[in-house]
Protein backbone atom coordinates (compact mmCIF):
# COMPACT_ATOMS: atom_id res chain seq x y z
CA UNK A 1 0.00 0.00 0.00
CA UNK A 2 1.63 3.68 -1.00
CA UNK A 3 2.01 6.27 1.45
CA UNK A 4 -1.15 8.21 -0.04
CA UNK A 5 -3.30 5.00 0.32
CA UNK A 6 -2.29 4.43 4.01
CA UNK A 7 -2.73 7.76 5.17
CA UNK A 8 -6.60 7.73 3.58
CA UNK A 9 -7.10 4.15 5.17
CA UNK A 10 -5.67 5.51 8.63
CA UNK A 11 -8.01 8.78 8.71
CA UNK A 12 -10.99 6.53 8.38
CA UNK A 13 -10.34 3.89 10.98
CA UNK A 14 -9.25 7.23 12.84
CA UNK A 15 -12.90 8.27 12.11
CA UNK A 16 -14.41 5.46 13.23
CA UNK A 17 -12.66 5.47 16.58
CA UNK A 18 -13.54 8.90 17.39
CA UNK A 19 -17.26 7.44 16.64
CA UNK A 20 -16.90 4.45 19.00
CA UNK A 21 -17.03 6.56 22.33
CA UNK A 22 -20.20 7.55 22.08
CA UNK A 23 -21.70 4.39 21.27
CA UNK A 24 -21.86 3.76 25.12
CA UNK A 25 -23.77 6.73 26.06
CA UNK A 26 -25.91 6.53 23.06
CA UNK A 27 -27.00 3.03 24.37
CA UNK A 28 -27.79 4.65 27.53
CA UNK A 29 -29.92 7.12 26.07
CA UNK A 30 -31.92 4.88 24.14
CA UNK A 31 -32.15 1.99 26.47
CA UNK A 32 -33.67 5.18 29.15
CA UNK A 33 -36.31 6.37 26.21
CA UNK A 34 -37.39 3.01 25.80
CA UNK A 35 -37.72 1.96 29.45
CA UNK A 36 -39.86 5.60 29.78
CA UNK A 37 -42.04 4.55 26.72
CA UNK A 38 -42.63 1.14 28.01
CA UNK A 39 -43.56 2.31 31.90
CA UNK A 40 -45.85 5.40 29.83
CA UNK A 41 -47.54 3.30 27.78
CA UNK A 42 -48.25 0.42 30.43
CA UNK A 43 -49.27 3.02 32.77
CA UNK A 44 -51.54 3.87 30.41
CA UNK A 45 -55.55 2.92 31.09
CA UNK A 46 -54.20 2.20 35.16
CA UNK A 47 -55.50 4.91 37.01
CA UNK A 48 -56.87 3.49 39.96
CA UNK A 49 -59.42 6.25 40.21
CA UNK A 50 -61.76 6.59 37.81
CA UNK A 51 -63.40 10.32 36.43
CA UNK A 52 -66.52 9.04 38.82
CA UNK A 53 -64.57 8.84 41.53
CA UNK A 54 -64.69 4.55 41.45
CA UNK A 55 -61.89 2.32 42.31
CA UNK A 56 -62.27 -1.03 40.56
CA UNK A 57 -62.16 -4.06 42.68
CA UNK A 58 -60.79 -7.29 41.80
CA UNK A 59 -63.41 -9.66 40.57
CA UNK A 60 -64.36 -12.91 42.73
CA UNK A 61 -62.11 -15.02 44.19
CA UNK A 62 -59.03 -11.77 43.92
CA UNK A 63 -56.88 -10.48 45.99
CA UNK A 64 -56.93 -7.55 48.49
CA UNK A 65 -55.51 -4.52 46.78
CA UNK A 66 -53.50 -1.62 48.86
CA UNK A 67 -53.46 1.66 46.98
CA UNK A 68 -51.50 5.36 47.95
CA UNK A 69 -53.78 8.27 47.10
CA UNK A 70 -53.01 11.90 47.25
CA UNK A 71 -56.20 13.96 48.84
CA UNK A 72 -56.50 17.48 47.88
CA UNK A 73 -58.89 19.17 49.80
CA UNK A 74 -58.76 17.27 53.48
CA UNK A 75 -56.05 19.58 54.27
CA UNK A 76 -54.16 22.57 53.43
CA UNK A 77 -51.89 20.52 51.41
CA UNK A 78 -52.68 17.21 49.48
CA UNK A 79 -52.06 13.99 52.11
CA UNK A 80 -50.84 10.53 51.32
CA UNK A 81 -54.37 7.79 52.16
CA UNK A 82 -54.10 4.27 52.24
CA UNK A 83 -56.53 2.40 50.99
CA UNK A 84 -57.34 -1.06 51.06
CA UNK A 85 -59.91 -2.53 48.61
CA UNK A 86 -61.63 -6.19 49.12
CA UNK A 87 -62.30 -8.28 46.08
CA UNK A 88 -65.78 -8.47 44.41
CA UNK A 89 -67.74 -11.26 46.87
CA UNK A 90 -70.75 -12.78 46.23
CA UNK A 91 -74.06 -12.47 47.03
CA UNK A 92 -75.89 -15.57 48.29
CA UNK A 93 -77.96 -16.62 45.47
CA UNK A 94 -74.85 -16.11 43.15
CA UNK A 95 -72.22 -17.99 45.46
CA UNK A 96 -74.93 -20.78 45.31
CA UNK A 97 -75.13 -20.29 41.38
CA UNK A 98 -71.61 -20.40 41.10
CA UNK A 99 -71.35 -23.79 43.17
CA UNK A 100 -73.50 -25.73 40.72
CA UNK A 101 -71.51 -24.42 37.94
CA UNK A 102 -68.13 -25.59 39.66
CA UNK A 103 -69.77 -29.01 40.19
CA UNK A 104 -70.97 -29.27 36.53
CA UNK A 105 -67.24 -28.78 35.42
CA UNK A 106 -66.01 -30.87 38.46
CA UNK A 107 -65.46 -34.20 36.50
CA UNK A 108 -63.97 -32.57 33.69
CA UNK A 109 -61.28 -30.92 35.92
CA UNK A 110 -60.31 -34.08 38.58
CA UNK A 111 -60.20 -36.39 36.29
CA UNK A 112 -56.91 -35.94 35.06
CA UNK A 113 -55.73 -38.95 32.78
CA UNK A 114 -58.77 -41.38 33.35
CA UNK A 115 -61.41 -41.95 31.11
CA UNK A 116 -63.89 -40.89 34.26
CA UNK A 117 -64.41 -41.29 37.68
CA UNK A 118 -65.78 -44.84 37.17
CA UNK A 119 -62.80 -45.88 35.90
CA UNK A 120 -60.19 -44.11 37.70
CA UNK A 121 -56.02 -46.23 37.73
CA UNK A 122 -54.12 -43.09 38.33
CA UNK A 123 -53.64 -39.82 40.01
CA UNK A 124 -56.40 -37.28 40.02
CA UNK A 125 -56.47 -33.82 40.15
CA UNK A 126 -58.39 -32.05 43.00
CA UNK A 127 -57.73 -28.36 42.77
CA UNK A 128 -58.18 -26.10 46.07
CA UNK A 129 -59.36 -22.83 44.17
CA UNK A 130 -61.03 -22.38 41.00
CA UNK A 131 -61.21 -19.48 38.53
CA UNK A 132 -64.92 -19.16 39.14
CA UNK A 133 -63.50 -17.61 42.74
CA UNK A 134 -64.64 -20.46 44.37
CA UNK A 135 -61.91 -22.45 47.27
CA UNK A 136 -62.09 -26.39 47.71
CA UNK A 137 -61.67 -28.69 50.63
CA UNK A 138 -61.75 -32.05 49.82
CA UNK A 139 -62.19 -35.00 52.16
CA UNK A 140 -61.40 -39.01 51.86
CA UNK A 141 -63.01 -41.65 54.21
CA UNK A 142 -60.55 -44.19 52.97
CA UNK A 143 -57.21 -41.82 52.51
CA UNK A 144 -54.83 -45.30 52.43
CA UNK A 145 -56.81 -45.63 49.30
CA UNK A 146 -57.34 -42.34 47.86
CA UNK A 147 -56.04 -39.46 49.82
CA UNK A 148 -57.52 -36.02 49.96
CA UNK A 149 -54.80 -34.67 47.34
CA UNK A 150 -55.68 -37.39 45.01
CA UNK A 151 -53.23 -39.74 45.09
CA UNK A 152 -53.63 -43.57 44.89
CA UNK A 153 -52.03 -45.13 47.56
CA UNK A 154 -52.34 -49.23 47.74
CA UNK A 155 -53.42 -51.20 44.92
CA UNK A 156 -56.80 -52.61 44.86
CA UNK A 157 -57.47 -56.14 43.68
CA UNK A 158 -60.91 -55.46 42.35
CA UNK A 159 -63.15 -52.54 41.59
CA UNK A 160 -63.55 -50.73 44.60
CA UNK A 161 -65.31 -47.56 45.07
CA UNK A 162 -64.49 -43.91 47.41
CA UNK A 163 -67.18 -41.17 47.88
CA UNK A 164 -64.85 -38.04 48.23
CA UNK A 165 -66.84 -34.88 49.76
CA UNK A 166 -65.56 -31.98 48.99
CA UNK A 167 -66.38 -28.46 50.63
CA UNK A 168 -66.97 -25.62 48.11
CA UNK A 169 -66.55 -21.86 50.02
CA UNK A 170 -66.97 -18.11 48.45
CA UNK A 171 -66.72 -15.99 51.76
CA UNK A 172 -69.24 -17.06 54.02
CA UNK A 173 -71.39 -19.42 51.89
CA UNK A 174 -70.24 -22.59 51.82
CA UNK A 175 -71.66 -26.35 50.38
CA UNK A 176 -71.03 -29.69 50.83
CA UNK A 177 -70.66 -32.49 48.20
CA UNK A 178 -69.95 -35.92 47.37
CA UNK A 179 -68.30 -37.60 44.61
CA UNK A 180 -68.16 -41.00 43.95
CA UNK A 181 -65.18 -42.41 42.49
CA UNK A 182 -64.58 -45.88 41.18
CA UNK A 183 -60.91 -47.23 41.67
CA UNK A 184 -60.03 -50.13 39.36
CA UNK A 185 -57.05 -52.49 39.29
CA UNK A 186 -54.20 -51.28 37.42
CA UNK A 187 -53.83 -52.85 33.72
CA UNK A 188 -50.05 -54.64 33.46
CA UNK A 189 -48.46 -57.00 31.26
CA UNK A 190 -47.31 -60.35 32.30
CA UNK A 191 -44.46 -59.90 33.41
CA UNK A 192 -45.45 -56.54 36.08
CA UNK A 193 -47.92 -59.09 37.21
CA UNK A 194 -45.48 -61.41 37.97
CA UNK A 195 -43.78 -58.90 39.77
CA UNK A 196 -46.45 -57.48 41.48
CA UNK A 197 -47.43 -61.20 42.91
CA UNK A 198 -43.82 -62.02 43.51
CA UNK A 199 -43.52 -58.21 45.59
CA UNK A 200 -46.79 -59.59 47.61
CA UNK A 201 -45.47 -62.69 48.19
CA UNK A 202 -42.35 -61.56 49.55
CA UNK A 203 -44.24 -58.89 51.59
CA UNK A 204 -45.92 -61.01 53.46
CA UNK A 205 -42.85 -63.44 54.13
CA UNK A 206 -41.04 -60.67 55.82
CA UNK A 207 -44.48 -59.81 58.17
CA UNK A 208 -44.45 -63.26 58.82
CA UNK A 209 -40.80 -63.78 59.65
CA UNK A 210 -40.45 -60.07 61.61
CA UNK A 211 -39.37 -62.27 64.75
CA UNK A 212 -36.03 -63.69 63.57
CA UNK A 213 -32.77 -62.01 62.60
CA UNK A 214 -33.15 -62.12 59.45
CA UNK A 215 -35.28 -62.01 55.97
CA UNK A 216 -34.70 -65.08 54.11
CA UNK A 217 -35.34 -64.92 50.21
CA UNK A 218 -36.70 -67.42 47.84
CA UNK A 219 -34.86 -69.22 46.12
CA UNK A 220 -37.78 -69.91 43.16
CA UNK A 221 -40.96 -68.35 42.23
CA UNK A 222 -43.62 -69.92 40.06
CA UNK A 223 -40.37 -72.48 39.17
CA UNK A 224 -38.07 -70.03 38.60
CA UNK A 225 -34.95 -70.51 40.08
CA UNK A 226 -33.91 -66.37 41.39
CA UNK A 227 -30.45 -64.63 42.43
CA UNK A 228 -30.25 -61.58 44.02
CA UNK A 229 -28.12 -58.64 44.05
CA UNK A 230 -27.92 -55.72 46.36
CA UNK A 231 -28.04 -52.85 43.48
CA UNK A 232 -27.26 -52.41 39.76
CA UNK A 233 -23.72 -51.43 38.36
CA UNK A 234 -24.86 -49.71 35.77
CA UNK A 235 -24.32 -46.39 37.39
CA UNK A 236 -20.74 -46.34 37.57
CA UNK A 237 -19.90 -46.27 33.82
CA UNK A 238 -21.02 -42.65 34.31
CA UNK A 239 -17.74 -41.78 35.96
CA UNK A 240 -15.84 -43.03 32.72
CA UNK A 241 -18.15 -40.33 31.05
CA UNK A 242 -17.45 -37.81 33.22
CA UNK A 243 -13.74 -38.00 33.27
CA UNK A 244 -13.60 -38.20 29.42
CA UNK A 245 -15.47 -34.68 29.59
CA UNK A 246 -13.64 -33.03 32.02
CA UNK A 247 -10.34 -34.24 30.24
CA UNK A 248 -11.32 -32.82 27.30
CA UNK A 249 -12.43 -29.45 28.86
CA UNK A 250 -8.58 -29.40 30.43
CA UNK A 251 -7.18 -30.21 27.13
CA UNK A 252 -9.78 -27.15 25.39
CA UNK A 253 -8.66 -25.06 28.25
CA UNK A 254 -4.94 -25.73 28.04
CA UNK A 255 -5.18 -24.97 24.01
CA UNK A 256 -7.34 -21.58 24.77
CA UNK A 257 -4.81 -20.42 27.37
CA UNK A 258 -1.16 -21.10 25.11
CA UNK A 259 -3.24 -19.43 22.16
CA UNK A 260 -3.87 -16.52 24.90
CA UNK A 261 -0.19 -16.43 25.92
CA UNK A 262 0.96 -16.86 22.00
CA UNK A 263 -1.06 -13.77 21.05
CA UNK A 264 0.20 -11.55 24.15
CA UNK A 265 3.87 -12.61 23.15
CA UNK A 266 3.14 -12.02 19.26
CA UNK A 267 1.74 -8.32 20.79
CA UNK A 268 4.96 -7.81 22.60
CA UNK A 269 7.41 -8.43 20.27
CA UNK A 270 5.50 -6.00 17.82
CA UNK A 271 5.39 -3.40 19.76
CA UNK A 272 9.01 -3.80 21.56
CA UNK A 273 9.68 -3.84 17.07
CA UNK A 274 10.78 -0.44 16.99
CA UNK A 275 12.48 0.28 20.12
CA UNK A 276 14.91 -2.04 19.01
CA UNK A 277 15.32 -1.01 15.60
CA UNK A 278 15.54 2.72 17.01
CA UNK A 279 18.83 1.32 19.38
CA UNK A 280 20.07 -0.29 16.66
CA UNK A 281 20.09 2.66 14.60
CA UNK A 282 21.78 4.78 17.06
CA UNK A 283 24.30 2.44 18.29
CA UNK A 284 25.06 1.36 14.80
CA UNK A 285 25.48 5.06 13.75
CA UNK A 286 27.63 6.06 16.44
CA UNK A 287 30.22 3.51 14.43
CA UNK A 288 29.57 0.03 16.25
CA UNK A 289 29.27 -3.27 14.42
CA UNK A 290 25.95 -4.73 14.59
CA UNK A 291 27.35 -7.58 16.45
CA UNK A 292 28.78 -5.23 19.30
CA UNK A 293 25.61 -2.92 19.21
CA UNK A 294 23.71 -6.35 19.73
CA UNK A 295 25.53 -6.72 22.39
CA UNK A 296 25.43 -3.40 23.99
CA UNK A 297 21.82 -3.28 23.59
CA UNK A 298 21.39 -6.90 25.77
CA UNK A 299 23.89 -5.92 28.52
CA UNK A 300 21.84 -2.94 28.64
CA UNK A 301 18.86 -4.54 29.20
CA UNK A 302 20.29 -6.74 31.75
CA UNK A 303 21.62 -4.46 34.02
CA UNK A 304 18.00 -2.70 33.82
CA UNK A 305 16.52 -5.81 34.88
CA UNK A 306 19.31 -5.99 37.82
CA UNK A 307 18.25 -3.01 38.91
CA UNK A 308 14.62 -3.74 38.68
CA UNK A 309 14.03 -1.33 35.99
CA UNK A 310 12.91 -3.39 33.69
CA UNK A 311 10.51 -6.17 33.42
CA UNK A 312 11.47 -8.91 31.14
CA UNK A 313 10.09 -8.44 27.41
CA UNK A 314 10.39 -10.84 24.59
CA UNK A 315 12.20 -9.40 21.98
CA UNK A 316 14.80 -8.48 24.46
CA UNK A 317 14.91 -11.88 25.73
CA UNK A 318 15.08 -13.28 22.22
CA UNK A 319 18.28 -11.03 21.60
CA UNK A 320 19.94 -12.35 25.23
CA UNK A 321 19.37 -15.75 23.54
CA UNK A 322 21.08 -14.94 20.37
CA UNK A 323 23.81 -12.83 22.22
CA UNK A 324 25.19 -15.84 23.99
CA UNK A 325 24.68 -18.52 21.12
CA UNK A 326 27.21 -16.10 19.34
CA UNK A 327 29.59 -15.86 21.98
CA UNK A 328 29.07 -19.71 22.67
CA UNK A 329 30.72 -19.78 19.10
CA UNK A 330 27.55 -20.10 16.87
CA UNK A 331 28.16 -18.23 13.98
CA UNK A 332 26.76 -14.73 13.36
CA UNK A 333 24.74 -15.07 10.55
CA UNK A 334 23.17 -18.31 12.11
CA UNK A 335 22.38 -16.97 14.84
CA UNK A 336 20.10 -14.11 13.21
CA UNK A 337 17.72 -16.33 11.48
CA UNK A 338 17.58 -18.40 14.50
CA UNK A 339 16.01 -15.32 16.38
CA UNK A 340 13.99 -14.71 13.45
CA UNK A 341 12.62 -17.82 13.47
CA UNK A 342 12.18 -18.01 16.89
CA UNK A 343 9.85 -14.60 16.91
CA UNK A 344 8.14 -16.19 14.12
CA UNK A 345 6.63 -12.31 12.81
CA UNK A 346 7.34 -10.80 9.58
CA UNK A 347 9.02 -7.96 10.66
CA UNK A 348 11.67 -9.93 13.12
CA UNK A 349 12.13 -12.37 10.01
CA UNK A 350 13.16 -9.00 7.75
CA UNK A 351 15.53 -7.98 10.25
CA UNK A 352 17.39 -11.16 10.79
CA UNK A 353 17.33 -11.26 7.13
CA UNK A 354 19.01 -7.71 6.48
CA UNK A 355 21.42 -7.98 9.32
CA UNK A 356 22.94 -11.34 7.27
CA UNK A 357 23.01 -9.00 3.95
CA UNK A 358 24.63 -6.40 5.66
CA UNK A 359 26.96 -8.65 7.81
CA UNK A 360 28.06 -9.79 4.61
CA UNK A 361 28.51 -6.41 2.65
CA UNK A 362 29.11 -4.24 5.42
CA UNK A 363 27.49 -1.72 7.44
CA UNK A 364 28.35 1.28 4.75
CA UNK A 365 24.42 1.16 4.15
CA UNK A 366 22.79 0.14 7.30
CA UNK A 367 21.88 3.18 8.93
CA UNK A 368 19.50 4.44 5.62
CA UNK A 369 18.28 0.70 5.64
CA UNK A 370 17.33 1.05 8.88
CA UNK A 371 15.95 4.35 8.68
CA UNK A 372 13.33 3.30 6.29
CA UNK A 373 12.29 0.11 8.46
CA UNK A 374 12.09 2.29 11.30
CA UNK A 375 9.56 4.16 9.46
CA UNK A 376 7.53 1.31 8.77
CA UNK A 377 8.19 -0.11 12.18
CA UNK A 378 6.49 3.52 14.41
CA UNK A 379 3.27 3.17 11.33
CA UNK A 380 2.56 -0.73 12.18
CA UNK A 381 3.07 0.14 16.02
CA UNK A 382 0.50 3.25 15.71
CA UNK A 383 -1.56 0.76 13.90
CA UNK A 384 -0.97 -2.09 16.81
CA UNK A 385 -2.11 0.82 19.41
CA UNK A 386 -5.07 1.48 17.70
CA UNK A 387 -6.36 -1.93 17.27
CA UNK A 388 -5.28 -2.45 21.41
CA UNK A 389 -7.51 0.45 22.45
CA UNK A 390 -10.49 -0.84 20.21
CA UNK A 391 -10.29 -4.05 21.66
CA UNK A 392 -10.61 -2.68 25.07
CA UNK A 393 -13.26 -0.51 24.28
CA UNK A 394 -15.51 -3.25 22.95
CA UNK A 395 -14.67 -4.84 26.06
CA UNK A 396 -15.90 -2.36 28.37
CA UNK A 397 -19.04 -2.07 26.28
CA UNK A 398 -20.29 -4.97 28.18
CA UNK A 399 -19.70 -3.70 32.18
CA UNK A 400 -21.38 -0.52 30.94
CA UNK A 401 -24.71 -2.49 29.30
CA UNK A 402 -24.86 -5.15 32.55
CA UNK A 403 -24.87 -1.31 34.44
CA UNK A 404 -27.66 -0.28 32.12
CA UNK A 405 -29.61 -3.15 32.73
CA UNK A 406 -29.12 -2.86 36.85
CA UNK A 407 -30.37 0.41 36.99
CA UNK A 408 -33.36 -0.32 34.73
CA UNK A 409 -34.78 -3.15 36.44
CA UNK A 410 -34.22 -1.15 39.51
CA UNK A 411 -36.72 1.61 38.01
CA UNK A 412 -38.86 -0.98 36.21
CA UNK A 413 -39.59 -2.85 39.58
CA UNK A 414 -40.54 -0.85 41.52
CA UNK A 415 -42.60 0.98 38.62
CA UNK A 416 -44.42 -2.71 38.06
CA UNK A 417 -45.15 -3.27 41.47
CA UNK A 418 -46.94 0.28 42.04
CA UNK A 419 -49.16 -0.22 38.98
CA UNK A 420 -50.20 -3.99 40.51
Amino acid sequence: MRRGERTKAEGKNDKKCRKKPWLAPAACILGSMVLYGSLTLGAEGQDVVSEEGHILRDGYGGEEQEYRLWVEGLCEEAVAVDVQVKPQRYKEEEALDAFEEVMGKMEARIRGENPSLMEVRSDLRLPSRVEEGVRLRWYSPEPEILDASGKLGEEVETAWQVVLSVELSAGEYRQNYEIPVRILPPIRSREEQRVAEFQKELQQKEEACQEEAWLALPDSFQGKSLQYQAKEQEGYGTIILVGVILAVLLAVRGQSEEKQQRQKRERELLLDYSDVLSKLMVLIGAGLTVRNAWGRIVLDYESAQGQGKQKARAAYEEMRRTYYQMQSGMAEGEAYQEFGRRCRLQPYLKLSGLLEQNRRSGTKNMRAILQTEMADALEQRKNLARRLGEEAGTKLLMPLFLMLGIIMVMIMVPAMMTMG
